[in-house]
């Protein structure tokens, strides 16, 4: 029997309609295990994988047939990462209290509408509600487990979601949190931490395998795509829990669940909001707390996350401590990294608390403060700086922004003023900083910047011409890029930055069958050429189509739409690009003919510019996800 099994696999490793990858990664794993192993049981083991990735197989072709795809569980496709059927934003609020007109109550109900509202798909998981089961026993497991005389319930669970045999409760809660987005947990603060019954949630649905490996935690983890946040109230004030406080600092508290349980699996972890002691003050602060909540989550999706030292700060050959050469970028500074990696310094106020404050320059051209520009560079100055950011304005015709590229922009000589090659000059000045001042200024502020916003009116298909100088003058190379760093590598490939500009034409003439042509290719030189080209993760354009043709009613609806968008912005996932890796650099940046050769069936080519002879990828570079 045990020799059919092994024969049985062999067959299946040695043909078949499984992918060759797969294939060679169930051979290279069953050879392995082999030292630890009998082949009888690796033979077991690996059939059942195969069996699932065929289900997977099937279930996928199944739901094509039907014109959608369906989100898979993570037993069926040995991922927790599951397609989704839209680019709707979903949230998982996993509640627990025992009382329906509990203040935690009202604050998940508040969670709710507000974000449904917003066009989200909020599932809640009320534990008290469906009493869910705290203990993590065998009973989670509804195959055999495989050491019952030393029960390990990480090591059989781990086996479990492997092989789709845990406990039904575990599977559907994390169908819902592979599908999430965004993860909230709303709970009364007990004993310094989260109530049993959550507590139980946490042991129990973040099973190794499904939330975790040794290879990815951390800022690796497998949940990195997704934020999470804790909402809680306590039964102390505010004070209680200060660094001078009986009840001890609130970020040391709290590192145990944001750094040990959700950074530790990869989220990207939002700050917490904390209801301070709402038992003990009136009905009037209890409503001003959930007011405050309401504004909060109007702009939740777009919040920058907490900061945590990246993993690959530490050496996993020594104890995974921090690497000599951390430590010393940080030899002078009074505080620590993080509250838990502290170095032995002070901690870093609030950094369990409160997020670092996002820094958005905004590069505007207009000559009227009365113009439809004016309104809209307002708007995003106003409803930016009231989510916390910093926002300087680089406004180019109130300074007079020097618009031309030329030997004036170099404070010392020039090293070849007989043929002067404006990019090779600057190159050199700005690693000798030697480049004029008010380029210095504006890279500061590049430097600085997390997202950049050009808003300008569109002339001649492109930005005015003063825009275009401060683009030709401050992305010196060197700075901006190099040949090395560009694209998807590129220098800024940790920023953002988005157009946001008017038309004097209307929408439909610029579109495929418009006299104007279609604006994705008009965009393509200014959002691949330059932003992209720098590294920038683009955000889908903000176009303001003809205000100078619509009344002011429409006018203003445009910039209630903006205002609404920009309460997300910095949370909104960027334009798609081919990566860089897909090019050959020895063959003059062609695609790869592997790369070809996986497009090579499908309709459209894979952007506006590398169109492969195809059908353009329709509004690819107005909207992301497409």
């Amino acid at each position: 029997m045990a020799s059919l099994r092994i024969s049985i696999l062999d067959s299946f490793l040695s043909g078949g309609r499984m992918g060759r990858s797969f294939r060679r990664s169930v051979k290279a794993t069953l050879n392995a295990s082999t030292r630890t192993l009998s082949r009888v049981a690796c033979a077991e083991r690996y059939l059942a994988v195969v069996r699932r990735r065929r289900r997977f197989s099937s279930r996928l072709r199944e739901s094509a047939r039907g014109g959608r795809t369906t989100c898979l569980s993570s037993a069926d496709a040995g991922s927790h990462s599951a397609p989704k059927e839209s680019s709707t934003k979903k949230v998982l609020v996993v509640y627990a209290h025992q009382s329906a007109g509990s203040f935690n109550a009202s604050a998940k109900d508040a969670t709710v509408e507000v974000l449904t509202a917003q066009g989200c798909t909020v599932e809640v998981s009320d534990l008290y509600a469906i009493k869910f089961k705290a203990t993590a026993t065998a009973e989670d497991i509804t195959a055999e487990v495989k050491n019952p005389e030393h029960f390990r319930y990480a090591e059989e669970t781990r086996l479990a979601w492997e092989e789709g045999t845990l406990a039904d409760d575990i599977k559907e809660e994390q169908r819902k949190l592979t599908e999430a987005d965004l993860i909230i947990f709303q709970f009364p603060m007990y004993w310094f931490t989260v109530p049993g019954i959550m507590k139980g949630w946490i042991d129990r649905v973040l099973t190794s395998g499904y939330a975790f490996t040794q290879e990815k935690r951390y800022s690796q983890g497998l949940f990195k795509d997704k934020k999470a946040m804790l909402s809680f109230t306590t039964g102390s004030n505010e004070s209680m829990f200060s660094a001078t406080g009986i009840n001890g600092d609130m970020n040391v508290t709290l590192w145990p669940l944001q750094n040990g349980i959700l950074h530790y699996c990869g989220f990207q972890v939002l700050a917490p909001q904390i209801f301070w002691a709402p038992s003990h003050v009136d009905a009037e602060a209890r409503d001003a707390m959930l007011k405050a909540w309401r504004a909060r989550l109007q702009g939740l999706l777009g919040e920058a996350p907490l900061s945590f030292t990246p993993s690959d700060s530490f050496d996993g050959d020594k104890g995974f401590q921090l690497k000599p050469e951390v430590q010393e970028k940080h030899e002078g500074r009074e505080f620590g990294l993080t509250v838990g990696t502290h170095q032995g310094k002070r901690l870093p106020p609030n950094s369990q608390i409160k997020a670092a404050t996002k820094k958005v320059l905004l590069v505007y051209a207009h000559q009227s403060a009365g113009s439809f520009n004016a309104s809209a560079k307002d708007a995003a100055v106003e409803v930016l700086t009231a989510q916390g950011c910093t926002v300087e304005v680089s406004d180019l015709y109130a300074v007079k922004f020097k618009a031309t590229a030329t030997a004036e922009d170099i404070t010392g000589e020039v090293k070849n003023p007989e043929h002067f090659r404006y990019a090779e000059e600057t190159k050199l000045a700005w690693e000798e900083g030697k480049l004029s001042e008010d380029i210095n200024e504006e890279q500061r502020k590049l430097t600085q910047a997390d997202l950049v916003i050009f808003q300008f009116p569109m002339y001649w298909f492109t930005v005015p011409g003063i825009m275009k100088g401060w683009i030709d003058r401050v992305l010196t190379a060197g700075y901006a890029f190099t040949q090395e760093k560009r694209y998807s590598q590129g220098i800024f490939k940790d920023k953002k930055a988005m157009l946001s500009f008017t038309t004097g034409s209307n929408e439909s003439m610029f579109s495929a069958t418009g006299i104007n042509g279609d604006m994705n290719v008009t965009l393509w030189p200014l959002q691949n050429g330059i932003l992209h080209y720098c590294g920038f993760q683009v955000l889908a354009p903000q176009i303001f189509w003809a205000p100078s043709h619509v009344d002011a009613e429409a006018r203003g609806a445009m910039l209630k739409a903006w205002r609404t968008r920009l309460q997300g912005l910095l949370g909104e996932a960027p334009l798609s690009f081919t990566p860089s890796d897909s090019f050959d650099g020895d063959k003059g940046f062609q695609l790869k003919p592997e790369v070809q050769e996986k497009h090579e069936g499908r309709e459209f080519g894979l952007t506006v510019g590398t169109h492969q002879g195809k059908r353009l990828p329709p509004n690819s570079q107005i909207r992301a996800g497409v």
